[in-house]
């Protein structure tokens, strides 16, 4: 019953998944809608209804071409809105203890800007700090380019993997979506300690978050 609702799914023209794509990744962190509903879930789901290498690449380009857009929006909000952002009612609902781990990027070197893709909450809120911080949009968007690109073709191409084989397996349903959410938390815990600010040779704090000269 599950490998044909994966076959039904996989048969559906891609324009169905696109504007999904588009528009929740977009709101993901333009407007916070990451805090909310993880990203990693749709991306896995998305890529399940994949049926070959194009449709992957094409879902792949679409989530790319969101988290851009969504980026660029988180930015924008947090550079007009500032400190109102994080001191508003919404931000007072997100917890201040989000907000300064999302700030702690800021104190590292900005490769921690792309790997916050990888941690749920944080990233939706990385480039609002950026911008409310002053972060330069084209010293911004680089790294968010890399990291959401890394982070989208993660995903896509392990809910293609795993769409495929309980497609030709479904009596695997339950152990490969498990896999595949151990995969999601253990590449989350990874990125965490990798940045940790108390991991031994880690990197030195960066001016990222020094006024531009």
């Amino acid at each position: 019953m599950f490998g044909d609702l994966l076959d039904t799914l996989a048969a559906q023209d891609l324009v169905l998944m696109w504007p999904l794509l588009l528009a929740f990744l977009t709101l993901d962190a333009s407007v916070g809608v990451g805090l909310i509903v993880p990203g990693d879930a749709l991306l896995i789901v998305a890529g399940t209804t994949a049926g070959s290498p194009p449709e992957v690449l094409a879902l792949i380009a679409a989530g790319v071409v969101a988290c851009v857009a969504g980026a660029s929006g988180g930015h924008w909000a947090g550079r007009t809105l500032g400190p109102r952002l994080r001191h508003g009612r919404l931000g007072r609902r997100i917890g201040e203890q989000r907000w300064e781990r999302a700030e702690e990027l800021f104190e590292r070197s900005r490769w921690t800007l792309a790997v916050a893709y990888y941690l749920p909450v944080v990233h939706a809120l990385t480039p609002a700090v950026a911008g409310a911080l002053g972060m330069p949009y084209r010293r911004f968007m680089p790294w968010a380019v890399i990291g959401g690109t890394a982070w989208v073709t993660t995903y896509v191409t392990l809910g293609a993997v795993a769409g495929g084989v309980v497609r030709e397996h479904a009596e695997l349903l339950l152990p490969v979506a498990a896999v595949a959410a151990l995969v999601v938390v253990a590449v989350s815990a990874a990125v965490r300690r990798a940045i940790s600010p108390g991991r031994a040779g880690s990197p030195e704090p960066s001016s990222a978050s020094r006024p531009p000269r």
